[in-house]
């Protein structure tokens, strides 16, 4: 009897570990941050996968959708790289914690997306994190309306569209909840400023270190 009752306690607490690490993967998948990345004909290449890496790397759940009239998800990049994202952006019916809009010679189409707009629009009237780079934070936040203190924002030089912004080569605007970088150099640490805000500084930093960006 003793033997027998051993044994069903053992078998009751290994039952009861595997539910707890079932409900505590679970957990993380429900509460796991997510992140749109919109992508257009000519938008540019380390801008767009160094976004997508570094917050892939942060466990950042990322859908990536193609902006583009005829409802293609493939994607010419500026410099002879393809992309193939996962849906197109008028298929795109979710929430996100980030939206990110990369630059490039192929920024300005963005802002014939009427639909990319709106949820631009939306996304800062709900406070959700908005992340914009290279020509982007000029020629699409501030030319419709989105961004308005263009001195907490970077973007790329000739892209200011008459308005006076920062040069720092990366910008957090805490209250409009947008952070900004100016080029394609800035990438990285664009990507990471993303990433502290959706997952904390702790998880930056792992990341940061996972690639030796401090080195």
């Amino acid at each position: 009897m003793m033997i027998f009752l051993f044994h069903f306690l053992n078998l009751l607490i290994e039952f009861s570990n595997e539910n707890f690490m079932m409900l505590n993967i679970l957990d993380k998948e429900i509460t796991m941050s997510k992140a749109l990345i919109v992508y257009t004909q000519g938008t540019e290449d380390i801008e767009s996968t160094a976004v997508l890496d570094i917050l892939k790397r942060g466990g950042v759940n990322v859908v990536t959708a193609s902006v583009s009239a005829d409802g293609s998800r493939l994607v010419n990049l500026a410099h002879g790289s393809t992309l193939l994202c996962q849906q197109n952006i008028e298929d795109v019916n979710e929430d996100f914690d980030l939206i990110v809009v990369p630059g490039g010679p192929g920024t300005k189409s963005y802002s014939g997306c009427q639909k990319l707009i709106d949820m631009l629009k939306s996304q800062k009237e709900k406070k959700g994190l908005i992340g914009a780079i290279c020509a982007a934070p000029g020629f699409i936040l501030y030319s419709c309306g989105i961004l308005k203190n263009t001195e907490k924002a970077s973007t790329y030089p000739g892209c200011e569209c008459g308005a006076k912004f920062s040069e720092k080569p990366v910008s957090v605007n805490p209250e409009e909840n947008i952070i900004t970088g100016r080029g394609p150099n800035y990438a990285i640490p664009f990507a990471l400023e993303l990433l502290k805000a959706l997952e904390g500084e702790a998880k930056a930093k792992e990341v940061a270190d996972g690639i030796l960006f401090n080195e």
